[in-house]
C-alpha cells in the first residue's frame, strides 16, 4: 500500500514537472477569475446599452463609431517597441538585437523599462547602439506597476484611428502592467478604455476592419474564454472592427498571432488547415504555411515592420518551406530569419508576442510631457 502511494506521488510529481509552465497564458484559476469577470461586464454593458434602446436588436447602438479603424501592421510603421527585459537566461536578447539591426532606417525603435537606475539604462543605450543607429533608439522608463512587462504585444495598448486621430485602446491585461496613460502623454494622443481582460496577440487585422481574434478553448471545469466572452460591440465601437471573425480555439495559448497573419488586405497566411474554408468564404487569398515540429512554435508569429519581415525558425525541414511561402506572395519584403526555439517551445511566445507595431505619429511636447524618463 505505502509503495504504491510512493509511485503514485511520484508519477504525479513527474507529470507536473513534465507539464510545461505557459506564463504568457493565464493559469486555469486566473483564466476562471477573468472569464468570470468578463461575462459579468458583458451583462453590465448589455444592460446599458438597453437603456439606450427599446429595440432589443438595436441593443448595442449608443456605443457605435464607425468613424474607427484599425492600423494594420502592414501599413507604415514609425516606432517599433519592445521590453528590456530579455526573460529567463536571456532567452530574447538576440531575437531583439536582430530584430534592432535589421529595422529599416525610418523606424525609431523605442526600449521601454521600470528600472531607474541610472547606469543601467545608460547601459542599456550603449549595448543597443552597437546594433542601432543612435539617433534611432529611444530607452524609455515607465512607472512599475504589475508583475510582468515582457509580452509587449499583450500589454501595450492597441493603436486605432479615430476620425483620422491616432488613439490608443486600453484592456485590462491580468498582470496589471499598465503603461498606458504614460504611453497617452508620450504620443498626445486620445485614449479609450474598456474594462475587459484582453490581450494584444490575440487581435489580427487588415485596414478595412476585418477583425480575427481567437476564443480561447475552456481551460477548466464549465469554464468560457476571456475573449469569447468580450461582446462583438467592443471590438466594432473601439477597435474599429466593420468585420469580426472568431475562430475556435485549436492550439497554442489561444492567441489569433500565433495561428493567422494578414499581409494585405485580401492576403492572408496561416498555419491552420482547419481555418482555410472560412478565411477563403470571406474572400481572402490564402497561404497556407507549414507546421513546426514541435507546440507552441508557429510560422505566424512573424513580425512586418514596413519593408521588412522577421519570421521565426526552428532548425527544422519547415524553415525553408516557411521562408518560401513568404517570399512567393510577392510583396517585396526583405527576409530576416531569426531562431526563436528556446522562446516559442516554452510556451512564451514569439517575434510578434515581444514588440509592438506604432504608426509614424509625432511625439509633439515629448520634452514636457516626459521631463527625466528619456535616457539621451
Amino acid at each position: 500500500m505505502k509503495l504504491s502511494f510512493l509511485i503514485s506521488i511520484l508519477l504525479f510529481a513527474t507529470s507536473l514537472w513534465a507539464t510545461p509552465h505557459l506564463p504568457q497564458s493565464p493559469s486555469a484559476d486566473v483564466l476562471e477569475q477573468i472569464a468570470i469577470h468578463n461575462l459579468q461586464q458583458a451583462e453590465n454593458d448589455r444592460a446599458l446599452a438597453e437603456s439606450f434602446s427599446s429595440d432589443e436588436d438595436d441593443a448595442y447602438s449608443a456605443f457605435r463609431n464607425p468613424s474607427v479603424f484599425p492600423f494594420a501592421e502592414y501599413e507604415k510603421t514609425g516606432y517599433l517597441f519592445f521590453n528590456d527585459d530579455d526573460y529567463r537566461g536571456n532567452i530574447a536578447a538576440n531575437i531583439k538585437r536582430t530584430i534592432a539591426s535589421n529595422l529599416p532606417d525610418d523606424v525609431t525603435l523605442v526600449i521601454y523599462t521600470t528600472s531607474t537606475n541610472q547606469n543601467y539604462l545608460s547601459n542599456l543605450r550603449a549595448d543597443y547602439t552597437k546594433y542601432i543607429a543612435d539617433d534611432q533608439l529611444m530607452i524609455l522608463q515607465v512607472p512599475r506597476s504589475g508583475s510582468n512587462s515582457f509580452w509587449t504585444r499583450d500589454n501595450l495598448p492597441l493603436p486605432v484611428w479615430t476620425e483620422g486621430q491616432f488613439t490608443l485602446v486600453d484592456a485590462k491585461y491580468y498582470y496589471n502592467f499598465e503603461p498606458d496613460a504614460f504611453l497617452v502623454n508620450l504620443f498626445q494622443s486620445l485614449t479609450t478604455k474598456h474594462h475587459y481582460f484582453f490581450e494584444g496577440g490575440n487581435f489580427i487585422t487588415n485596414s478595412r476592419g476585418e477583425c480575427i481574434v481567437v476564443n480561447r478553448r475552456r481551460s477548466y471545469p464549465g469554464g468560457i474564454s476571456d475573449t469569447a466572452a468580450i461582446p462583438d460591440a467592443i471590438f466594432k465601437n473601439q477597435y474599429g472592427c466593420k468585420k469580426l471573425t472568431r475562430f475556435k480555439h485549436l492550439k497554442g495559448i489561444g492567441h489569433a498571432d500565433e495561428v493567422v497573419k494578414f499581409m494585405t488586405d485580401d492576403i492572408i497566411v496561416t498555419d491552420t488547415e482547419a481555418y482555410v474554408p472560412t478565411l477563403r468564404k470571406l474572400g481572402y487569398k490564402v497561404h497556407l504555411l507549414p507546421e513546426p515540429d514541435l507546440n507552441y512554435e508557429t510560422y505566424a508569429n512573424a513580425l512586418q515592420v514596413n519593408n521588412v519581415l522577421f519570421v521565426p525558425s526552428f532548425g527544422e525541414a519547415g524553415d525553408k518551406k516557411a521562408v518560401a511561402v513568404y517570399k512567393n506572395l510577392n510583396l517585396g519584403l526583405k527576409i530576416v530569419t531569426i531562431p526563436t526555439r528556446s522562446l516559442a517551445t516554452r510556451g512564451q511566445g514569439g517575434i510578434h508576442c515581444i514588440t509592438m507595431n506604432y504608426p509614424p505619429v509625432p511625439m509633439d511636447g515629448l520634452a514636457q510631457a516626459l521631463k527625466g524618463r528619456v535616457v539621451h
